[in-house]
Order: structure tokens, then C-alpha cells, then sequence
């Protein structure tokens, strides 16, 4: 009797040692990351060289698997529907996250609580760009010319970050924008240089910027705050239209129910990962720039985005995903 007992008391040791031991063999399996959109744009970029870091960090290959559609939401939904140990994250931006339950009119799906945020990556402004053939060449020149066509303005739009911005200009602007839509940031980038629509919102990338200096497109403002360094001469949009600021926030999600050892892992892997010599300089040329933060501070911006698309919803006619 005493022996069982004893072996009782073993295997309940080894049991309570069971997740330890898990979470110090994780990981032991390759990683892949879900990122939401087309290959070739900011997002994309920023996701293929953050899983090259996080490889040698872990020591398993983090593989990036791009799971486009309905304005992102396929991806955020394969990413919080993937089994929650920690080998299939998620890579998007906040306000991806936070239209998802507006697309997929799931109201079951809250963007706090349905995934496991690991950390924020970077944050960046959008600049409005301009296609060669639009007689503008700085943002009241623009709107005056814009005012002028009966139509509208055709203007590319890849995914809720850039249909936020958009709608919020047509609103405060009382301009007509028509809504061109396309599955990344590349294609749009595309339409917009073969002149299929005539504005279009992006990241400053140095594709972008190289664009601009041979007069491709054209800058007619950009939405941060303050003048961004990431494009030179770009004057913030807000100076013409009070309070219009658009930042976007990248960030890195696990399903819900990961363990937090595992999450926590994660999110030390991420931190050095971005502390990695000239990574500063490759988000830079993206366009982009490191804002590392924890899960706390993903929770904090998608609460506010939250708040930002409901008063869209509520004050405009945007339809995010259709």
C-alpha cells in the first residue's frame, strides 16, 4: 500500500512538471507565421525578415504562409482557429483584427479575446500618392481638383487600414472616392502606376520612394501627426484637415489558449529579434518604424481602434469587405 501510494505521489509529480517540461522543449517543430495579405507590400516584407530572425533565435525554421481574402479576415480567422501551441501565428495590422467580426458579421468574435497577443512590431503613416496624369501636386490642390469631377476619383484600396483612411477622407473632405478594390498593397501599387485608379494610400516603402523620384506618382500628404522622416518633404494631411491622423499598427497574435510560458517565449524571441543589428534600417526601408511593445500594449491600440472603426461605422458608409 505504501509503494502505490508512493508511485501516486510520482506520477502526480511528474504530471504538475508536464507543462515545464513542454514549454522548455518548445519549440521542437518548425513555426509558421500567417500573414494576411498578397506578397509584396510592407506587411509582407516586414513578416518575412522578423520570421528569418525569429528562426535563428529559436532554432527552428518560421516559415510565412501569405492567407489572403475578405480584407484580411481569412487569415486573422486561420490564425485564431489554428491549435493553440504555439507553432501557427498571425501576422497583421490591429485594424485588420478589429474589422474582422464587421466582415464576417461573426458578432462571436471579439478582437481582444479571440486571439493571444504576442507583441506590436512597428507602427507607420500612410502616404497619399498620385498618379502622374492628376493635375495636383499638394493635397488643396488635389481636393480642389477632386471637387471638380462628377464621377469621383477612382482609388485603390487593399484591405480595412486603407479603407478606414479613405472613408474618413471622403468624409471629411465631403470628396466622392470610389472605392477600387484589390488583395494587397502590391496590386494596388500596380493599378495605381498604370493609371487604372488615380490615388491610392500605401506605406512609404522604398519602392515607393523611388517611384516618386522618377515622377511615377506623386506625394500629396501624409497621415501621421508630424512630418514622417520616412518621406521627405511629405506635409501631414492633418495641417488641411484637423484631427485626421492614421497610423498603423503591425502586430504579432497567437491563438487564443496558447500557453502564456509558450506566448511568453514567443514574445522574447520577437524582442530580440527586432533588437538584431540593422533591423532598424530594414523596417526603415519598408517603410516603417520599430515600436516594439508588449501584449499589453496590443490590447491597449486595438481598443482604440475599436473605438475609431465604430464612429467610422456609425458616421459614414463604409462597408468594411464589401
Amino acid at each position: 500500500m505504501k509503494f502505490n501510494r508512493r508511485r501516486i505521489v510520482l506520477a502526480a509529480s511528474l504530471l504538475a512538471l508536464a507543462p515545464l517540461a513542454q514549454a522548455q522543449q518548445f519549440p521542437n517543430k518548425p513555426i509558421k507565421i500567417i500573414y494576411t495579405y498578397a506578397p509584396g507590400g510592407t506587411g509582407d516584407a516586414l513578416t518575412r525578415s522578423l520570421a528569418n530572425a525569429m528562426s535563428g533565435i529559436l532554432g527552428q525554421p518560421v516559415v510565412v504562409e501569405n492567407r489572403t481574402g475578405a480584407s484580411g479576415t481569412v487569415g486573422v480567422l486561420a490564425g485564431a482557429r489554428a491549435p493553440a501551441d504555439g507553432y501557427t501565428l498571425m501576422l497583421t495590422t490591429i485594424t485588420t483584427v478589429v474589422q474582422a467580426p464587421l466582415v464576417t458579421k461573426d458578432a462571436s468574435f471579439d478582437p481582444v479575446k479571440s486571439l493571444a497577443p504576442i507583441a506590436n512590431l512597428s507602427v507607420t503613416p500612410l502616404v497619399l500618392l498620385a498618379h502622374s496624369s492628376v493635375p495636383a501636386n499638394d493635397f488643396p490642390s488635389f481636393v480642389e481638383w477632386a471637387h471638380t469631377q462628377a464621377s469621383g476619383v477612382d482609388m485603390g484600396v487593399a484591405g480595412p487600414t486603407l479603407e478606414v483612411a479613405t472613408a474618413l477622407l471622403a468624409k471629411e473632405t465631403k470628396l466622392k472616392l470610389v472605392n477600387i478594390a484589390y488583395r494587397g498593397a502590391a496590386p494596388a501599387l500596380q493599378a495605381l502606376l498604370a493609371g487604372e485608379v488615380k490615388i491610392f494610400f500605401n506605406t512609404p516603402t522604398s519602392a515607393i520612394m523611388e517611384y516618386i523620384r522618377q515622377g511615377k506618382v506623386r506625394v500629396l500628404g501624409v497621415t501621421s501627426a508630424q512630418p514622417s522622416p520616412l518621406i521627405p518633404g511629405g506635409v501631414p494631411i492633418s495641417k488641411f484637415v484637423p484631427g485626421y491622423i492614421q497610423d498603423i499598427n503591425f502586430a504579432l497574435w497567437a491563438p487564443p489558449g496558447t500557453p502564456q510560458d509558450v506566448v511568453a517565449k514567443l514574445g522574447d524571441a520577437v524582442k530580440k529579434a527586432l533588437a538584431e543589428p540593422g533591423m532598424a534600417e530594414k523596417f526603415h526601408n519598408m517603410g516603417t518604424t520599430l515600436n516594439p511593445a508588449g501584449p499589453e500594449e496590443v490590447v491597449r491600440i486595438t481598443q482604440r481602434e475599436a473605438q475609431n472603426i465604430k464612429t467610422i461605422m456609425e458616421t459614414t458608409n463604409v462597408k468594411f469587405g464589401e
